[in-house]
């Protein structure tokens, strides 16, 4: 019955009434067709069975007398009816006597002793075999035996079974006419419905209705149809303004949240990885770091993200949290606030990048730091040569010896050089820090020339000065600052040159292209100690108690250095010299 299943109601209907229509015709015909072969089967028995007992009355003349010739001749009167496929007349010993048309196969049932007695008629194949015993005054003296063919009966069969047929498919044929008029005034009805509901369907139109045609049960139908698209469809007109409205606060809220100049994001705590964050927050963090990654070890490095969770686990939000965020370029400050929500496993909160608000004050922290610095080793190098001066002002006073005054005034000299040197290294520091000077071409050869040409001066005359310039196009910089750059170096190399050394040697390399200048100044000098490098660049720091100097010249080169954007390395041994590099950008690029 499965296929009943895919069929249309139409078809469903028709297929019902017509199965039923020939259940009941089959039936029908069937029991007729059955009755009247029964009829015709009982009528051929009777008739045989009648016609076994005349010749059997007619033969007992025949058996009492032994009259053969007579026996046949009463036998010979049933060529008439062509029924009759042969008739025996046998004695009480079951010998045959006369026959008619030939001698036919004697049953094997009834050639039994006592057998042919027993049994008056009966079928077997498509004959009829019938026995009539011969009796004269209660005395058995033989019997018939008669065969009768059922071509007859099976004829008259057939002209039934094809006229049966015949008109069973006239009825098929008229039942099937009234089967689809019938059909119709019940699928009628339910396709026009399904054509509706598809309509309604591919084109989502609620508004329309269909028209009831009836008051029985599919006229209900079509009423609560109706009905239920109505409900329908006020349903969607609220949906839609609903929609509409959420859509237009969605649509305003996320503005807001997309444009806000403030991150906000989701993170999840289980993976650290960022579930959902706005354009601010992905500027903050970066294009580098994918959404879902972890941000432990690519963004945050593991002590600071134990930190984190630590705070949001143990007060469930944390306020003005500051991380530092790792970046390929330069790392960033950021300050976060937000809130652990326990049940969902995620935090959300905002982010802001403070990494401007925290240079500037780690910036003002090392300001101050300096200053104070500054101003205890400015005062305390200013008063140092002018106590020397008066001292030696007093000395001189009481000294009669022009030749020790004059001693005296060298000394005093000396204090006063001194003196104008921190004096120029002062105002070399606060220039760099308040003077952007127009940037011009250089030509690295000359500058480098023109500042060891000045620095010969104080020369020792076995130093060896060597130089290898290369340049390549042109270079946009600040000259004032390169020249403070290489004066305090060469000039150092000069002074703190070694003086077991038999071969001194100052080594100039540079090598300029239309990226960036790498100048390279190496010696053989005394070096620096190795607890001592780390603070060379230091604001007053002396690398050794030979150095005369105020301690200004390689802080105020590093940050010459770093006002130009540019990198100093060096690399120094003791007693064996030191290799300073300085790598500047060309602003020609820039």
């Amino acid at each position: 019955m499965n296929f009943l299943k895919s069929m249309s109601i139409k078809n469903k209907l028709i297929s019902v009434i017509l199965s039923v229509t020939l259940l009941a015709l089959f039936v029908g015909f069937g029991a007729v067709f059955i009755s009247l072969r029964s009829h015709l089967m009982e009528d051929l028995q009777k008739t045989m069975v009648n016609t076994a007992k005349i010749v059997s009355d007619y033969s007992i003349t025949p058996l009492r007398f032994d009259a053969k010739e007579r026996a046949i001749e009463i036998l010979e009167k049933l060529d008439n009816d062509p029924q009759i496929e042969c008739v025996h007349i046998r004695d009480n010993n079951g010998v045959i006597f006369a026959y008619y048309n030939h001698e036919c196969v004697f049953p094997e049932e009834l050639s039994l002793a006592g057998e042919i007695l027993k049994r008056n008629s009966f079928f077997e194949g498509n004959y009829l075999h019938v026995t009539q015993p011969i009796e004269f005054q209660n005395k058995v003296l033989g019997y018939i035996y008669l065969k009768s063919t059922l071509r007859e009966v099976q004829n008259a069969i057939n002209k039934l079974l094809l006229n049966m047929l015949m008109i069973l498919a006239v009825v098929i044929i008229l039942a099937f006419l009234v089967t689809i008029y019938l059909q119709n005034l019940i699928s009628g009805p339910i396709t026009e419905l399904t054509d509706a509901t598809q309509k309604i369907s591919s084109e989502t139109d609620y508004s329309l209705r269909v028209q009831p045609k009836s008051k029985d049960e599919i006229g209900v139908l079509y009423n609560g149809f109706n009905h239920m698209l109505e409900q329908i469809q006020l349903r969607q007109e609220a949906e839609a303004k609903s929609k509409k409205a959420l859509e237009f606060s969605e649509e305003k809220y996320r503005n807001i949240y997309q444009n806000s100049m403030i991150g906000i994001f989701r993170l999840n705590i289980e993976n650290s990885g960022i579930i959902e964050a706005n354009n601010q927050t992905w500027d903050i963090i970066g294009s580098e770091y994918d959404a879902g990654e972890p941000v432990v070890g690519k963004l945050l490095n593991l002590r600071d993200a134990i930190r984190f969770k630590n705070a949001i686990t143990e007060k469930g939000f944390v306020e003005s949290f500051e991380l530092t965020i790792n970046k390929a370029e330069k790392n960033k400050w950021v300050s976060i606030s937000g809130r652990y929500l326990k049940d969902a496993d995620f935090f959300e909160g905002v982010i802001k990048d403070i990494t401007y608000e925290k240079e500037s004050f780690l910036e003002l922290k090392k300001v101050n730091f300096e200053l104070d610095n500054f101003v205890y080793h400015t005062s305390h190098d200013l008063r140092s040569p002018l106590l020397s001066i008066l001292g030696l002002i007093t000395i001189s006073k009481n000294e009669k010896s022009i030749d020790s005054i004059l001693g005296y005034f060298d000394l005093i000299e000396r204090s006063v050089k001194r003196l104008d040197a921190l004096v120029i290294n002062l105002l070399t520091l606060s220039r760099n820090n308040r003077v952007d000077d127009k940037k011009q071409l250089i030509e690295f050869n000359k500058l480098i020339e023109e500042s060891v040409e000045i620095l010969n001066l104080n020369k020792p005359e076995n130093l060896q000065v060597t130089m290898e310039i290369e340049q390549e196009g042109e270079f946009l910089s600040d000259p004032t600052r390169i020249n403070i750059i290489l004066n305090n170096l060469i000039s150092n190399a000069f002074k703190y040159r070694n003086p077991s050394e038999d071969h001194p040697f100052v080594k100039i390399e540079g090598k300029i292209n239309h990226q960036e200048a790498v100048i390279s100044i190496n010696d053989n000098g005394m070096g620096i100690q190795a607890e001592s490098q780390s603070k060379i660049f230091n604001m007053f720091y002396r690398a050794t108690d030979q150095s005369q100097g105020s301690g200004l010249g390689l802080y105020i080169v590093k940050n010459v250095v770093d006002k130009l954007k540019g990198k100093i390395i060096f690399s120094s041994v003791v007693r064996k010299g030191t290799h300073f590099t300085v790598k500047i950008p060309n602003a020609l690029h820039q």
